[in-house]
């Protein structure tokens, strides 16, 4: 086991000595200095297309790549002020600090005029007396802005004057510049004098260059200048004495940079005349491309250099290593970063320090367990100063070594999760234990359970280890983000009692009561030496992370840069979850449309240079934290947070906004093309087929996949904006379910991230789709933990089945597919599906209201977004409540008795309500206000509905009127007094057209809206308490009585049915969006749901709560049930309840077009019905499956489409097999018959009626004519298949029969002890029988494909090695430690066996000398079935832990895998193992696994040629009969040799017609060699078999043509078309073929014909 490298080892360890070392931001900050006026295109063409170049070539490196232009976006204006300069110097020292590669690129050269002076910021004193020493007015001025500081030196001491105020500039420009001026004539005067002054005029960009130049000697970077020279123009004659100065200087300058940059990093530009440089950009793009070129090698040899020399990310372990490393470094430079900053000041502190440590020296000296430590504090209160504090501290206390780890919750994404938090920090201790089993257990599991019990068992290793102490450090515990998921209080697993050597330290600024902590845990917690409180620190002036100081700061920052502008940025670094990078904070800050524009901070915009001056003016605010490889801003302090929250996004739209702005940050790339995909939804009904296509048969559409890359940063931050911008369907189309960002998840973090972001959306949305995902990946978590790669797969086989046609999840399941297509190793795809959707029937339940009596919801509705609800409690206000994180939003008060009746309105949002204080109110839903109160009942209202297209509200009350008035202002409109009893339901129908009331007084009336008439009356007879209509206007639903539903057509009131399976009181229903269904909450706490078409009870669901109301969500995605205070969701979808879903409907469709038609009930239910036994034909074209209900089904394998049902049985079938030409299906049944089945027209040719007792078994032999056939009363029989005439039987076991390929021996077993020879040759007599047998029962048997061996494995935990002729054993394989439960050989390679056992391994055996040659683990289960290609390459096992596994058998190794997640009972392969057809468990469903890209080759199965078609041929000779063979030697029976040596034995006439025959057949494309090159390979059984007399030689040379000719038909289909169809290896695309016949690939042709 590789130990990781010492570095990385020691910071794992926490030490922080070699900080120097660890690698930094993964960006490239290079600093591009020139002056303002001059290189202006150059410069706007390195921006604007030299940095995206690169961006976009280093994007999966995922290097940032950002080039500083200070000039861009800026007027001039500052260029030569010196405040502005020191923060320009700043950023090139920080450039060459964080940079990865290269730092710094300057223009020299050009108008030596444009090089203007700028104050220098420290003169010595002589040289400073000799330019002051007049005392002018002009001195006077220098004077005052200089300062004699202690080192001999004046000091520029006055930038506040001329940068105090950023937004007007004019004034404090004006001052620098006379200034400046004043300067600038006394310099000149002093050099007129001979003083050495010259130097003193530099210009802003000579001392840029200059200090570029000294960080180069000294930096980081020995390469990282670049300088851009243009020869410098000709002094003009009359140039000033300034200009002149300039240019011997930028002379000497060049010169300098010459001498000291490498060859490559000095690039000439050749000199453009004036006018040129103002052409048109086109021109400038040619002429500069040799330049951009020039800039764009340098950087990259640059960065590939750095890159170059940084470690290897590797694969498993090395990258588990790698990202904890990483992870555990940005904590560590947090903690230093703090330590620096902050000294333990406060006694306090101090105090509570040393007790710690003291106890913890005193628990470990006295070998005692301890509890952990919990320190809590309100913000600022020195939590995190402690804590680094005890960091540093603890090293000088203990003795021996201290490994500590330490986290900064939700400063990072991995700590933001308990789920991840814990994990990453269980394989740091893994990996600094050093624990021998690797950082990641076999059976890892990334479930809250089993990684709460690895860390406590890795708690209890260290227990072991007496010279190793572990201190874990957890700063702001309360900031883990628990999630819901976790099936006990979020931080339970923080330990009660720990080992003497291991410490745990967290701090939280939410006090013990409030931390989610199990009740056992606090009160352990609450001990003295356990539980420590600091209080707040004293606001002193050095604490900059408390309240004031922070307002203060912010306060400034608004003057200088303007409120509107600096509320922009704190707002963007406020709403970021893990900080921002500067070059994202100037892709939103800094509009880049117009390059010649000024960018000003009045429009709230920033430039680089306004940027690089909010960063230094920040920095008490601000911290720089390198995250994931990038340097991103964040606040400092929480209360900074806190604050800028409070001042900047205080509104719920400016949050959103902000969110929004950051999320189109991540996606810019993506969002470019959305307004296309918009548009296809709209043609909905029209484009049914090809999308159709598009979901359908294949798994493999290579779609383009035009997929912008995902990033980590997309992964960790990007979809957390969408979801809090609330735009909930680019969330789910972006991320959520869009499979490259699963994929980019589950392979740059891990699957366990991947399930902390599902369950962090569904605390906020309510989505089926959502909750599908979330399903898939949970079930699947284990699998991916241990092979990331099956995401597609599992996508696949989860998801398949339950997607709709179209939508966001046919998208999912589609790039799947392509994925998995475009995947170049070999990878298992399902290409049907087995599973049932993944949701569970119960989402989740919601409690609400309190436990106070009538707090108890009574009434449910859903609000239009289907994320909130309204409840109306028993007694109370009704209550809005958003589902998913659980949470009251608002209250609305108005009303003064109990609500009784509620409804939302669908179209816009208003809420209606009607009370027991006869009043009804109309709130709107968007500003939770009173619209209108309607006041005109006399008696509390019962029933309230509105038409908000002619703004009606319709109210129905105790005194039987209804009442109709404006939804506007409540006006009345119109009363109807029809009924005689109460009203209790009025609904609206045909978007607002019709009214349907009912009453108490047994009717039910249907009104006109127009002008109110009575259009129609069903009367019932007796008080109706309910009534509903559904969607479609079709069906009446009344509730009558206490618990009578009855079901009447709504148009004529004609009775149809009552639903009456619910025997109890009921107290609400509804009815779903499809008009088919409802469901009926009773007294007894369970909803039934019942179909209405039929009447029948659908299925019961039980509820934990009281029932009071039922709603169901848009497109019956949910059903939400309310009562007691809870409210349960419950999955509705139609495709939810079947026990198993049926056939995909795409089948159904396809066969009504095409021509093979199959009665669909019948495929409809034997889907349902288990599978009984599984055969894949030789060719691996198709495969067939007997069912439990006497239905034959045959399947074609390259489409997975069901090919035909053969039904004729009566009773089960019990066993299938295919001919060996593939023509023909036998299939033996429970009824006592086997049936042999034509597959060209699915019609059954011949019965075989000779078994008195149910099948049990059945083979056919390789010639194709005999079929070998066992009952249960141990009778085995051989007959020919076209005539069902028995050959011979015999009684003996016949639980499974083989034949061998030479149908010389046949081998019957029973499972028991041995198994049975039979010679088929020797026919009845009784030596033919030879038993070989085991000490204990033989479990699994197989015969060589040369047909001299059969191997059996046993419960003795050996294979046995038997010769066929004469029952020897010839080898024992022993190795397995278990029962030996199958085994298998190949077809080509004749040495090999492999076998499988319940010690979870397979090994592969040599056949000849008896060893393993490799021991295949990687099943967590006992491995139950296993199977071999046809040329030995590959091994398929399938285990009781429901996986597949593919494995190479030459080098051992395991090549992919599939979870199947049910459990499996068998599995048969093609010769190649493009497919497996997996039998399952109890399933009535065939699942079909394509091997993509497998690698191993078609084999074809030698055929043998029956002798003659004489039946008596067939049976055994007498046994003594002498033999008399007429072919001494192996001869070549061509035609040509058959006339030459056996021509006078055959008439002319037998001659003449073989002839005709071989013309007539041949002629199509084999040559008459090639058919005697197969006859030769039969001739050796042809002479072997039967002793030949001359009339049958004849007569088997042209039945053996007969045979190559039914061959030859069958594989060589008529030529109709070009399309060679699908080849085996070559692709996986399916071509859609406009017929449906089946070709038999190309290749195969060829082995056939060879």
């Amino acid at each position: 086991m590789s130990a990781p490298e010492p570095l990385v080892l020691q910071a794992l360890q926490g030490h922080t000595q070699e900080c120097e070392k660890w690698p930094g931001p993964r960006a490239v900050k290079i600093y591009v200095a020139s002056v303002y006026n001059d290189f202006r295109e150059e410069r706007r063409q390195i921006l604007e297309l030299v940095g995206p170049e690169l961006q976009s070539t280093y994007d999966d490196r995922y290097i940032e790549i950002e080039f500083v232009d200070m000039h861009y976006g800026t007027d001039g204006g500052d260029e030569t002020n010196p405040a502005l300069l020191r923060y320009h110097l700043e950023e090139i020292r920080c450039c060459n600090q964080t940079s990865k590669a290269g730092y710094f690129l300057c223009f020299i050269g050009g108008d030596a005029s444009s090089y203007q002076p700028v104050l220098p910021f420290k003169i010595d004193v002589d040289r400073f007396e000799k330019l002051v020493k007049v005392d002018s007015s002009q001195a006077a001025l220098v004077r005052a802005c200089y300062k004699l500081h202690s080192d001999d030196s004046y000091h520029l001491e006055a930038d506040d004057k001329w940068f105090s105020d950023l937004l007007e500039r004019e004034e404090q420009r004006s001052r620098l510049a006379t200034i400046q001026k004043a300067f600038n004539a006394l310099v000149l005067n002093a050099l007129a004098d001979g003083a050495n002054v010259a130097d003193l005029l530099r210009s802003p960009v000579e001392i840029q260059c200059e200090l570029a130049l000294e960080l180069l000697s000294n930096g980081k970077h020995p390469k990282g200048m670049i300088a851009i020279y243009r020869d410098i123009s000709d002094l003009e004659p009359d140039d000033s004495k300034i200009t002149t100065l300039a240019h011997s200087r930028l002379n000497k300058l060049h010169k300098k940079l010459e001498e000291t940059l490498p060859e490559g990093h000095i690039i000439r530009l050749e000199t453009t005349s004036a006018d040129s440089s103002r052409t048109d950009g086109s021109d400038n793009e040619e002429k500069l491309s040799p330049f951009r070129d020039r800039v764009q090698t340098v950087v990259s040899s640059l960065v590939d250099d750095s890159l170059s020399t940084e470690p290897d990310q590797g694969k498993g372990r090395k990258k588990t290593v790698q990202e904890v490393f990483l992870e555990h470094i940005t904590h560590l430079r947090i903690c230093i970063e703090h330590n620096r900053l902050y000294k333990v000041t406060v006694k306090q502190i101090e105090d509570v320090a040393k007790s710690i440590l003291n106890n913890a020296k005193e628990n470990y000296d006295n070998r005692s367990r301890h509890p952990p430590i919990l320190i809590y504090g309100p913000d600022a209160s020195g939590k995190s100063t402690l804590l680094t504090h005890l960091y540093f501290k603890c090293e000088e206390f203990f003795p021996k070594p201290v490994l500590r780890i330490i986290r900064f919750s939700a400063s990072t994404p991995r700590s933001a999760y308990n789920l991840e938090l814990l994990r990453v920090m269980c394989q740091q201790i893994s990996i600094i234990l050093n624990i021998p089993e690797g950082y990641l257990p076999k059976d890892a599991s990334f479930d809250p359970l089993y990684i709460n019990n690895w860390f406590q068992s890795l708690l209890k290793r260290c227990e072991d280890m007496e010279n190793e102490i572990l201190l874990i450090f957890i700063d702001n515990v309360h900031r883990v983000n628990p999630l819901e998921c976790d099936i006990v209080t979020g931080l339970s697993w923080l330990p009660m009692s720990l080992p003497r050597n291991v410490f745990l330290v967290c701090t939280s600024a939410v006090s013990l009561e409030q931390l989610q902590l199990t009740p056992a845990q606090k009160e352990k917690f609450k001990g003295q030496n356990c539980y420590y409180l600091l209080d707040a620190i004293e606001e002193t002036p050095e604490n900059n992370s408390y309240g004031d100081f922070i307002d203060g700061a912010f306060d400034n920052l608004e003057v200088v840069f303007g409120g509107k502008a600096f509320s922009k940025l704190a707002g963007y670094i406020t709403c970021s979850e893990f900080g921002l990078t500067e070059l994202e904070l100037l892709e939103l800050l800094m509009p880049t449309s117009n390059s010649e524009a000024v960018i000003t901070l009045k429009d709230a915009n920033f430039n680089f240079s306004s940027v690089c001056v909010a960063k230094y003016m920040m920095k008490t605010l601000i911290s720089e934290n390198v995250v994931s490889g990038r340097s991103t801003w964040r606040w400092r302090a929480a209360a900074a947070s806190a604050r800028a929250r409070r001042r900047y996004v205080r509104v719920q739209s400016a949050l959103r906004d902000a969110h929004s702005d950051l999320a189109a940050l991540h996606f810019a790339n993506f969002l470019n093309d959305t307004d296309d995909t918009d548009t296809s939804e709209a043609q909905e009904p029209g484009c049914v087929d090809d999308d159709d296509a598009l979901l359908d048969s294949t798994p493999f559409h290579s779609g383009t996949r035009t997929a912008a890359a995902f990033t980590q940063r997309h992964v960790e931050e990007s979809w957390l904006h969408l979801l809090l911008a609330g735009d909930f369907s680019k969330l789910k189309d972006l991320t959520v379910c869009n499979f490259d960002f699963l994929l980019a998840a589950v392979q740059t973090v891990t699957i366990s991230y991947l399930r902390c972001i599902l369950e962090h959306v569904r605390c906020y949305i309510l989505d089926r789709d959502v909750e599908l995902v979330y399903g898939a990946v949970r079930k699947a978590s284990d699998i991916l933990t241990r092979d990331p790669m099956q995401l597609g797969a599992q996508i696949i086989a989860w998801l398949r089945p339950a997607v709709a046609r179209r939508g966001v999840l046919a998208t999912l399941v589609t790039a799947a597919m392509a994925w998995c297509d475009g995947y170049d190793k070999p990878l298992l795809v399902p290409l049907n599906g087995w599973l049932q959707p993944p949701i569970a029937s119960t989402v989740r339940v919601v409690s609400v209201g309190g436990s106070t009596p009538g707090a108890g919801a009574r009434l449910l509705q859903l609000a239009p977004s289907g994320q909130h609800l309204v409840l109306a409690p028993s007694a109370g206000d009704p209550q809005l409540w958003h589902v998913m994180s659980n949470s009251k939003v608002h209250t609305f008060k108005g009303h003064s008795g109990r609500i009784l009746c509620m409804c939302v309105t669908r179209e816009s949002q208003y809420l209606l309500t009607g009370s027991e204080d006869t009043s009804v109110i109309v709130w709107d839903l968007h500003t939770l206000a009173i619209k209108t109160k309607i006041l005109e009942h006399i008696a509390p209202v019962l029933c309230v509905a509105a038409i908000v297209n002619r703004s009606l509200v319709i109210s129905g009350g105790e005194d039987s009127a209804v009442i109709v008035t404006s939804l506007v202002d409540g006006t009345l409109i119109t009363k109807i007094d029809h009924h005689r009893g109460p009203v209790t339901a009025v609904k609206v129908i045909l978007d607002g057209e019709i009214l349907v009331t009912c009453s108490q007084d047994g009717t039910v009336c249907t009104w006109n809206v127009d002008n109110f008439t009575l259009l129609n009356t069903v009367s019932a007879g007796v008080p109706i308490h309910l009534m509903d209509v559904t969607e479609d206007n079709v069906f009446l639903i009344t509730l009558q009585g206490e618990n009578e539903l009855h079901l009447r057509t709504f148009l004529t009131g004609t009775y149809l049915h009552p639903l009456k399976r619910h025997k109890a009181k009921v107290k609400c229903f509804c009815v779903g969006h499809d008009s088919a269904r409802a469901a009926v909450g009773c007294a007894d706490q369970r909803i039934y749901v019942y179909s209405l078409h039929s009447g029948q009870l659908l299925r019961t669901l039980a509820a934990a709560h009281d029932l009071a109301a039922l709603a169901v969500a848009d497109k019956d995605h949910f059903l939400l049930a309310a009562g007691g205070n809870r409210v349960t969701i419950y999955s509705f979808h139609t495709e939810d309840n079947l026990t198993n879903f049926r056939p995909t409907k795409q089948m159904k469709r396809r066969q009504t077009k095409s021509t093979t038609n199959i009665t669909l009930l019948q495929a409809e239910q034997s889907e349902l019905i288990p599978i009984s036994c599984l055969e894949v034909s030789r060719d691996g074209q198709l495969a067939a499956s007997g069912c439990a209900r006497g239905l034959v089904r045959v399947w074609q394998l390259s489409t997975h489409r069901l090919q035909a049902t053969l039904s004729g049985h009566m009773g089960h079938i019990t066993c299938v097999t295919f001919s060996p030409n593939n023509l023909l299906v036998l299939s033996g049944s429970e009824d006592r018959t086997v049936v042999v089945w034509q597959l060209a027209d699915n019609s059954p040719s011949l019965t075989y009626k000779g078994h008195q007792a149910a099948l049990q078994s059945l083979v056919m032999m390789s010639d194709g004519r005999r079929a070998m056939s066992g009952d249960r009363t141990r009778n085995v029989h051989v007959w020919l298949v076209d005539s069902g005439i028995i050959l011979h039987s015999t009684t003996g076991p016949n639980a499974s029969i083989e034949v061998t390929l030479n149908m010389k021996y046949a081998v019957l077993s029973d499972g028991d002890t041995s198994v049975r020879i039979w010679a088929l040759a020797e026919g009845d007599s009784g030596e033919d029988r030879r038993s070989v047998s085991h000490a204990e029962r033989i479990t699994c048997f197989v015969l060589t494909a040369d047909s001299k061996f059969v191997v059996t494995g046993s419960m003795d935990m050996s294979l046995k090695v038997w010769q066929l002729d004469g029952g020897k054993l010839s080898q024992v394989l022993v190795g397995h430690s278990d029962i030996v439960t199958c085994v298998a050989v190949s077809i080509t390679n004749k040495n090999q066996v492999v076998s499988g056992s319940w010690d979870c391994n397979l090994i592969v055996w040599d056949i000849n000398t008896g060893s393993d040659l490799h021991l295949l683990s990687g099943h967590l289960g006992k491995v139950t079935c296993v199977k071999v290609t046809g040329d030995g390459s590959i091994a398929v096992s399938g285990a009781e832990d429901k996986t597949l596994i593919i494995w190479e058998t030459k080098r051992g190794l395991a090549l992919t895998s599939l979870a199947l997640h049910v459990p499996l009972l068998g599995f048969q392969i093609t010769s190649d193992c493009a497919r497996i057809v997996v039998h399952l468990l109890d399933r009535g469903c065939l699942p079909i696994i394509c091997l993509h890209n497998t690698p191993a080759t078609y084999v074809k199965i030698p055929t043998y040629a029956a002798p003659t078609k004489n039946v008596d041929e067939l049976r055994p000779l007498a046994p003594k009969r002498p033999m008399r063979r007429l072919l001494k030697k192996e001869v070549s029976l061509d035609t040509y040799t058959w006339q030459k040596k056996y021509g006078h034995l055959t008439s002319a006439a037998m001659m003449a017609q073989v002839d005709e025959r071989l013309k007539r057949r041949f002629s199509v494309s084999a040559s008459m060699e090639e058919i005697s090159k197969i006859q030769e390979a039969k001739n050796k059984d042809l002479g072997s078999q039967v002793s030949l007399g001359p009339e049958e030689a004849a007569i088997a040379q042209s039945q053996h043509f007969d045979q190559l000719e039914a061959l030859w038909n069958k594989i060589s289909p008529p030529r109709r078309r070009s399309n060679k169809s699908l080849s085996k290896q070559s692709s996986l695309i399916e071509r859609l073929d406009s017929s449906d016949e089946e070709h038999t690939p190309v290749e195969e042709q060829e082995h056939m014909v060879e």
